[in-house]
């Protein structure tokens, strides 16, 4: 009777402690899907102002007042992420630190200068992105539902990247009417990538049952939209004898196809989060 009763105990305080370990594992998930959202969206605005800084660098000032506003929505999101355990981080600290010497401008740098400034501080929060997920148990161990999530974490962003580095490069060509060899070379080789990772990475991301319309509708409206800015980076800028397309028209297709693939994120978001 003794031994009945200390095996039950024993059972007990297994079970309850599996059911404490889940419920901690559940809440830091939560967490970091919060994190991992903001974040994603300083990523974003940062590519935004990586395209229209381009611009202002080369030349156009009408932009000045768009820039304004992002550097304020991005200090917004900045000061609610610094109250989060990102805060620990030494990649998020970097960040922080850079982004405020980028905006110290006492001369204003060069087209290309602040191109590399900003690819760096994108790279940085890439990593602290794929960094969050890991610490927070959002890797396919722990989400069996999705088991290829960490596309997500990893290519999906690099596609997005590829796609803001040509948006930005490409609304400088615009405002110059002038595409170097050099931006020929950096655009030749991101369409390239472009149409390779791309292809891989959403052929390779993950969908619960009941979201699979949804899932592919968003890629095949995403992969619809790329073709469109590659043919016209082909046709209008690198291979143009002139360039005639707007810069502001280029922009607004390049964001586009962003926005296309940023719905594919958002979705894997709510998939994960009714996973979990």
């Amino acid at each position: 009777m003794f031994y009945l009763i200390a095996l039950l105990l024993i059972a007990f305080i297994i079970v309850s402690s599996k059911k404490r370990n889940k419920a901690k594992m559940k809440s830091s998930q939560l967490v970091g899907i919060e994190i991992i959202t903001q974040l994603k969206a300083v990523i974003s605005l940062v590519q935004q102002h990586r395209g229209l800084s381009s611009a202002w660098l080369n030349g156009e000032n009408n932009v000045e007042p768009k820039l304004a506003d992002l550097k304020h929505e991005i200090q917004r999101i900045i000061n609610r992420l610094h109250l989060t355990p990102i805060n620990q981080s030494e990649r998020w600290v970097g960040f922080s630190d850079h982004w405020k010497r980028l905006l110290i401008l006492k001369n204003k740098p060069s087209a290309a200068n602040s191109f590399e400034q900003h690819c760096l501080l994108i790279k940085n929060l890439t990593y602290l992105l794929e960094d969050m997920a890991d610490s927070h148990y959002l890797t396919a161990d722990y989400c069996n539902a999705l088991p290829n999530i960490g596309y997500t974490w990893r290519e999906l962003i690099v596609s997005t990247e590829n796609i803001g580095q040509s948006r930005a490069i490409g609304t400088g060509v615009c405002v110059q009417s002038n595409c170097s060899s050099v931006d020929k070379i950096r655009l030749n080789f991101l369409t390239e990538t472009m149409i390779k990772v791309t292809n891989e990475t959403l052929q390779q991301l993950s969908h619960l049952p009941e979201e699979s319309a949804n899932h592919i509708n968003l890629v095949q409206l995403a992969t619809s939209k790329l073709e469109k800015l590659i043919t016209t980076i082909n046709q209008e800028l690198i291979n143009a004898t002139t360039i005639n397309i707007n810069h502001q028209e280029y922009f607004t297709l390049a964001s586009e196809v962003l926005k296309s693939f940023d719905d594919i994120f958002e979705h894997q978001i709510k998939q994960l989060s009714k996973a979990i």
